[in-house]
């Protein structure tokens, strides 16, 4: 109490002497600033404004804001839930306005500071310097009170909304406020012309006349955004409550058209702030995070493009082309299985050559639908468009007659039989070879055709170029021609021993340009069939019996009676072998005197030209050699030297 008097006293005093100092800029009293103005000095010039500037004191000091009460949250039907709901979304763009207050006091404030630099005693303007120190506590009270407490009334509000009944607005009734709202806004854009050209002429009258008009359409155009809003929030609560990821469309939908619409600029930052919160409480923080994550992606397709197309635009056609993927897939897994098991039942094999024939095209077939519909969606109409998907449907045809030909290949090698039994797996072949060089040819040049390309004009305007082609191209004619002449000479067939040159081995395939061999280390070699028509080709496989050619070497001390024995007993073991050939060349002589054996030449042949009966009949023809030798008393002779010494050294 001794505190308060001794203040006032002070506060009197320096009135008195029209001195405010520091102390008072401190107090909060609405009284001690009544008593100032009690005691101003009437006669001071500044009289009046210091007056002024002591009741604004005084009136920021009592003012409170108008913030929600209990009775507020007394809700009981939908039209009660939203009126407090705008009363929150009203308060925090107040508060939002008010921030941008702040930023002018404090301009206000610096500027007194510096014109006190220049007459620090000057009453005046410390009483100004208090009234925006009062309003910027008083209005940073207000953003502190608002922006902390907005979150609990929007859980108690929120708590209400499981016994409130909304209902959908109807689209007819926003639609028609809609219209109602942008005919207003023409009116007042008319007006605003209108009013600038009175200002122009500077009749001022007219212009005020002008602004009130403008007024009163901006109080009917914010009448009709209220009316908006709350149609749109009885949509946006219809949602919330069921917890629903519409509400977060709607949230948006609201937050711009009053952004577009609405004359305070901070009604939708409030309208935002408050939807979100209330979206993060009933519908997930991870929903609105993935709706905004959509939103992003949507924004980015539909304002970029790729190679001149919206981007939104090729995902449609892109996904519509995943999707014939997804139905080639599943043809593929579930309707050709079934086909293919259905195909096993029958007794002939035509269904299962069908098949065949048919089932890669039948695949690719999604493929080239696909594309098709995917371009229709990316609005592609055009020549090369449909110049595509023709070379496409033609690629399809020529692939089934291409497929036609390999399954047809049994009856292309009873066709080839006619020609030869022999060679007929190597005509066969190069029929099956042209037909599809000639189906690739033909299918090349359609396709061509489509993108008009004149072929025969084509090779035509060739000229020297083709006779450059032909040259270099000469090597590839001459394995072509030399192919011909070796299925024409009968020379070789597959499976055949051959040696040509340095190669050896088994003949896999005979080409239109080049003979696959298979030597017996099992490496393929690829002959050139101009290699093979101009080289002698030594083919083992003609041949129907097979050489046996030997010398075996008996010792020296076998006698003249001995040799006379083994020899006929040889001869005669060979003419009775059932695998010599018995009208074939046979020798078994005794016919050299060789350095450590008396040898005996023998010369036949096998009845059989096949290696591994050869070896067994070989083998044999051995054993019973050595057989014969044993029994004679004889023995096989191996090199060696024998050494004679004419007379030893003495002995001492």
């Amino acid at each position: 109490m001794l505190k308060q008097i001794f203040s006032i006293l002070l506060l009197g005093l320096s009135l008195f002497a029209f001195d405010i100092n520091a102390s008072i800029e401190g107090q909060n009293d609405p009284k001690v600033f009544e008593k100032l103005l009690q005691d101003l000095n009437k006669s001071s010039p500044d009289y009046k404004l210091q007056q002024t500037l002591i009741k604004k004191i005084i009136d920021t000091l009592q003012s409170k804001p108008k913030l929600l009460q209990d009775d507020d949250f007394q809700i009981k039907s939908n039209s009660n839930f939203i009126q407090t709901y705008k009363k929150i979304t009203d308060l925090i763009a107040q508060a939002y306005a008010t921030k941008e207050t702040i930023h002018n006091i404090k301009d206000q404030l610096d500027d007194i500071e510096e014109n006190l630099k220049d007459d620090p005693n000057n009453p005046t303007l410390k009483l100004e310097k208090i009234y925006y120190q009062k309003q910027l506590q008083k209005n940073q009270n207000f953003i502190d009170t608002v922006l902390k407490s907005y979150p609990q009334w929007l859980d108690r509000l929120l708590a209400k909304i499981k016994f409130i009944d909304f209902q959908k607005t109807n689209k007819i009734k926003i639609e028609k406020t809609e219209k109602g709202i942008a005919y207003i806004e023409k009116k007042i854009n008319k007006l605003s012309i209108e009013k600038e050209r009175w200002q122009i002429l500077e009749n001022q009258d007219k212009v005020a006349y002008l602004q009130k008009l403008i007024n009163y359409q901006n109080r009917k155009k914010e009448k009709l955004i209220d009316q908006w809003l709350t149609y749109n929030l009885n949509t946006f609560f219809y949602y919330l409550k069921k917890h629903s990821t519409k509400a977060i469309d709607i949230a948006e939908q609201i937050k711009n058209y009053i952004t577009q619409h609405a004359t305070n600029k901070y009604l939708s930052n409030a309208i935002e702030t408050t939807m979100i919160y209330m979206l993060n409480k009933k519908v997930g923080d991870w929903k609105i995070k993935f709706a905004q994550i959509k939103k992003e992606i949507i924004l980015f397709a539909t304002t970029n493009t790729f190679l001149g197309m919206p981007l939104y635009k090729f995902a449609e056609g892109f996904g519509i082309f995943l999707l014939f993927l997804v139905f080639r897939r599943v043809f593929t897994f579930i309707v050709l299985r079934v086909v293919h098991k259905l195909a096993k039942l029958t007794t002939t094999t035509f269904d299962d050559k069908l098949l065949k024939v048919i089932e890669g095209p039948l695949k690719f077939a999604f493929i080239i639908v696909g594309l098709y519909f995917a371009f229709i969606v990316m609005d592609i109409e055009n020549a090369i468009f449909n110049k595509t998907i023709q070379s496409l449907i033609l690629f399809e045809i020529f692939w089934i007659f291409y497929n036609m030909v390999q399954v047809l290949d049994e009856t292309i090698y009873k066709f080839a039989k006619r020609f030869g039994r022999e060679l007929y797996r190597e005509i066969g072949a190069f029929f099956i070879k042209t037909l599809k060089i000639f189906i690739l040819a033909i299918g090349l040049v359609s396709i061509l055709q489509v993108w008009d390309i004149n072929v025969s004009a084509f090779l035509a305007s060739l000229g020297l170029g083709g006779l450059a082609f032909a040259l270099a191209a000469k090597d590839t004619a001459a394995n072509l021609f030399g192919g011909l002449s070796i299925l024409a000479d009968r020379a070789l067939k597959i499976d055949d021993w051959i040696k040509v040159g340095n190669v050896e081995g088994t003949v896999e395939d005979i080409g239109l340009r080049t003979t696959k061999v298979r030597t017996f280390e099992k490496s393929l070699v690829t002959v050139p069939n101009q290699m093979i028509a101009n080289n002698p080709i030594e083919n083992f496989s003609r041949r129907n019996i097979r050489r046996i050619k030997m010398r075996i070497g008996l010792v020296y001390s076998t006698t003249h009676e001995q040799m006379q024995a083994i020899v006929e007993d040889l001869r005669n073991m060979l003419k009775s072998h059932p695998g010599i050939a018995k009208n074939a060349t046979l020798l078994v002589n005794f016919d050299e005197f060789e350095d450590s054996s008396l040898s005996i030449f023998i010369y036949c042949f096998t009845n059989t030209a096949n290696w591994a009966k050869y070896l067994e009949i070989r083998e044999d023809v051995n054993l019973k050699i050595m057989e014969i030798v044993s029994k004679h008393g004889s023995d096989f002779a191996f090199p060696s030297e024998s050494l004679y010494i004419e007379k030893l050294p003495e002995k001492e």
